[in-house]
């Protein structure tokens, strides 16, 4: 359903989408600030896709999820056929959707000559790239490093080749999660035709305020199970991507014991604790709460995550700039369902 500022919310799913972002869990090492998934952790997984992973890069997190806009345009039921396509695609368009010639944001901060230059392997443009510490979130030189300077035929077969590995992981649960991921964005398909798109994505985000951005006319919601309570907030040309955890909206509100379960995860950490003691004040950003809780920005943002997912913590903006703020209502609820604990 439009807004008035002609927004429009569709929703898609598939396991695909799935495989991407398992990887980019996968792929990053702060995974202990994840909860646990149907990902293994690194150190479980078969030698050859470690050995895959390695050659792609250590904290490549961010570069699987630069690849969800090709799971939107290629042709695929399944992630064997998403694979099978990406052997087809040209090495070179590979490579423009890794560096990011289409995610508005990235065009806007380093400029879109740069991204198709380093594509083609321009080794002054790569450079720019690595250095710059607002591109891929300021971690460019990690995620990047290793496959820009290979030429595009070899960086495509090394993500190719880390796929193939992964797939078989995969495989054991896709029936039932390509069933949940399914069912889940039907849901929101019907919310879209009956509800304002705000409200849609605030519920399905678990309570995100996405204030929308003009070069967007459409936001995409993505359903995940592979990273927890984690939402990815992603763009593709004329769209913003919301990757969003699977019921989030309604966690809780049928299962005492999982909005436990998500409380206690969220006030074990001190960090968290310092996070919530700033909120207090009223709203801050990630650099803010990032600076208050000792921890990285990356760090800083799981930890919000898990705030979230125990809905303790708001969330508001767009890439022009996220706020976060305490949930008075939560605090409430908190307390009401450590006395429904004691009354059992």
């Amino acid at each position: 359903m439009p807004a008035a500022s002609g927004l429009v919310v569709e929703a898609r799913a598939g396991a695909s989408f799935e495989l991407l972002i398992g990887l980019s869990v996968l792929s990053d090492p702060r995974r202990d600030a994840v909860e646990r998934t149907w990902v293994p952790p690194l150190g479980e997984c078969p030698a050859p896709l470690q050995r895959a992973l390695a050659r792609v890069a250590d904290n490549a997190g961010e570069t699987w999820l630069h690849l969800v806009g090709l799971a939107l345009e290629l042709p695929a039921t399944d992630p064997r056929e998403f694979v099978d396509a990406l052997e087809r695609l040209d090495a070179r368009e590979f490579r423009r959707h890794l560096v990011g010639v289409h995610v508005p944001t990235w065009r806007a901060i380093v400029g879109a000559d740069t991204l198709e230059r380093a594509a083609a392997g321009h080794a002054q443009s790569i450079r720019h790239l690595l250095a710059s510490d607002r591109y891929y979130g300021g971690r460019a030189r990690d995620a990047l490093a290793t496959v820009l300077p290979l030429t595009a035929a070899q960086t495509k077969r090394r993500f190719v080749d880390t796929m193939r590995h992964f797939a078989p992981l995969l495989a054991r649960h896709e029936r039932e999660l390509t069933a949940r991921l399914v069912d889940d964005a039907r849901r929101k398909r019907t919310a879209a035709a009956a509800a304002p798109p705000e409200r849609v994505i605030a519920s399905a985000t678990g309570g995100y305020t996405y204030e929308p951005e003009p070069e967007f006319r459409r936001v995409i919601l993505i359903p995940h199970l592979a990273a927890g309570a984690s939402l990815f907030l992603c763009q593709h040309r004329d769209a913003r991507v919301i990757c969003y955890p699977v019921g989030q909206e309604s966690r809780g509100e049928r299962d005492v014991d999982a909005r436990l379960i998500a409380l206690g995860k969220a006030l074990s950490d001190p960090a968290r604790v310092r996070i919530l003691r700033r909120l207090v004040d009223g709203e801050a950003s990630l650099a803010e709460l990032a600076e208050v809780a000792g921890v990285a920005k990356s760090t800083a943002h799981h930890h919000l995550g898990a705030l979230r997912a125990a809905r303790l913590v708001t969330m508001r903006g767009n890439a022009r700039g996220y706020w976060y703020a305490l949930r008075h209502e939560g605090l409430g609820e908190a307390r009401a369902l450590l006395a429904e604990l004691a009354a059992t």
